[in-house]
């Protein structure tokens, strides 16, 4: 469970400030796929780093499995990170030199035996639909939909409960992008925790909950496609 309370967040500088947040309060259960939706600059990314532990809001409570993130040590908040929360960004965020199998495991590369690790990354990879001989591959050697299907095995290499999506389609064709999305569902009814945010009516509408982010602002959206 994700549950957020009344969470204000500015931006300032020297010259002036502006609220990017705005008492947001919402719970996502656990098991369960929220979206969230809105212009660019409406606070989306901002909102998915407060929720993830990146950056402490100015007020408001951020608990996830009752423990309120922000109480924790700077240590203790990144463990938390490592083990329970994966990141899927629009960038896919791989590293260039390192094969797809050695991108799947950097987030545990230090912490696990490396056999181990590489089993479970082949499995994750086969899971995802990448075949074994693309294993060794650099990324651009890669497609943009076998990209993100490997930042999807990378996100789930410590096989965390909740998984953090911002964009995830944004670079893809539609096809690439329903598959990205049948990817998903199939996590989410394995009991993934899923907060997405997108741009796309189409996808958000797969969420069990969709909410609006307006000028800090956010609304349960009733809206459904």
């Amino acid at each position: 469970m994700i549950e957020l309370k009344n969470v204000h967040k500015v931006f300032k500088n020297k010259y002036y400030s502006t609220e990017i947040l705005t008492d947001v309060s919402f719970s996502v259960p656990t098991g369960s796929w929220t979206t969230i939706v809105g212009p660019s600059g409406s606070g989306k990314s901002t909102l998915l780093n407060i929720i993830s532990g990146l950056l402490p809001p100015d007020s408001g409570n951020v608990s996830i499995n009752g423990t309120n993130i922000y109480q924790l040590t700077d240590p203790e908040r990144s463990e938390l990170r490592r083990k329970e929360i994966g990141f899927v960004f629009q960038d896919f965020k791989l590293l260039p030199y390192y094969s797809i199998l050695d991108n799947v495991i950097l987030p545990l590369y230090y912490d696990r035996d490396k056999k181990q690790l590489y089993a479970r990354a082949e499995e994750l990879l086969n899971m995802v639909g990448i075949s074994e001989a693309l294993f060794s591959r650099l990324p651009e050697g890669l497609s943009g939909g076998e990209k993100q299907r490997v930042a999807i095995a990378r996100s789930l290499i410590a096989n965390p409960q909740m998984l953090i999506c911002d964009e995830p389609t944004g670079n893809l064709d539609r096809e690439n992008r329903d598959n990205i999305v049948d990817i998903l569902l199939k996590l989410k009814n394995q009991g993934k925790t899923i907060v997405l945010v997108t741009h796309d009516m189409e996808i958000a509408d797969r969420g069990d909950e969709v909410y609006r982010l307006i000028n800090g602002t956010l609304t349960q959206s009733e809206v459904r496609v």
